[in-house]
C-alpha cells in the first residue's frame, strides 16, 4: 500500500517542532486553566460549545481513548483500524459539566507526557507506518502526529477566546 501523498517523510526540524508541540501541551492548558476564575469554568461564553471544564475533559478523553490506542496499534499492528471518537456526544454522556476539572487536567497530563515520550522514542523510524482512520482512509503515524498539533491548537484557540470572553 502506499503512503498518502501529503505524508511525505517529515524532516528532523518538522518532527522536533511537532514533539515540542505536543510536549508544551500541558503546560499550556495548566497554565489558561488558572487563569480562569473558579466561577467561570463551567461558563460558555462568545458562543462556546464548550466550558473550560468541557474543554479539559474533552482533551483527556481523546487523549486516553483515541491518540493513546491510535499510536499503540498503529506501532504494533500492521494496517489496524482506528476509530474516531465523537466528542459531543461524550460531554453528553459523561456529563463533563459534572466533572473536577483539577482531576481531568492530571489525567491528560499525565497521559499526554507518556504519548509524547513513546513518539519520542518510536515515531523517527516509523512516521510511514500506517492505519485506517474511519472517514480519513488511509493515514500515517506521521499524519496522526500533525493531527494531534492541529487539534491541540483549535482547542487552545477556543479555550482563548473562551477566557477573553468571560
Amino acid at each position: 500500500m502506499n503512503t498518502p501523498a501529503s505524508d511525505a517523510k517529515p524532516t528532523s526540524a518538522e518532527l522536533l517542532a511537532c514533539l515540542d508541540a505536543l510536549q508544551a501541551m500541558p503546560d499550556r492548558l495548566s497554565a489558561a486553566a488558572q487563569r480562569c476564575p473558579p466561577l467561570q469554568r463551567l461558563e460558555r461564553h462568545g458562543g462556546a460549545l464548550f466550558s473550560l471544564t468541557e474543554q479539559v475533559c474533552h482533551l483527556r478523553d481523546i487523549e486516553l481513548e483515541g491518540y493513546t490506542l491510535r499510536i499503540a496499534r498503529v506501532l504494533g499492528e500492521d494496517l489496524p483500524e482506528l476509530q474516531e471518537i465523537d466528542g459531543s456526544t461524550l460531554a453528553e454522556t459523561r456529563r463533563y459539566q459534572q466533572q473536577d476539572l483539577a482531576l481531568a487536567l492530571d489525567l491528560f497530563c499525565r497521559q499526554r507526557r507518556a504519548n509524547v515520550a513513546l513518539l519520542r522514542d518510536h515515531l523517527a523510524g516509523n512516521t510511514q507506518r500506517l492505519g485506517i482512520f474511519g472517514g480519513f482512509g488511509v493515514v500515517t503515524l506521521w499524519s496522526l502526529v500533525k493531527g494531534m498539533v492541529a487539534h491541540d491548537a483549535e482547542h487552545l484557540g477556543e479555550i482563548e477566546a473562551l477566557l477573553a470572553s468571560g
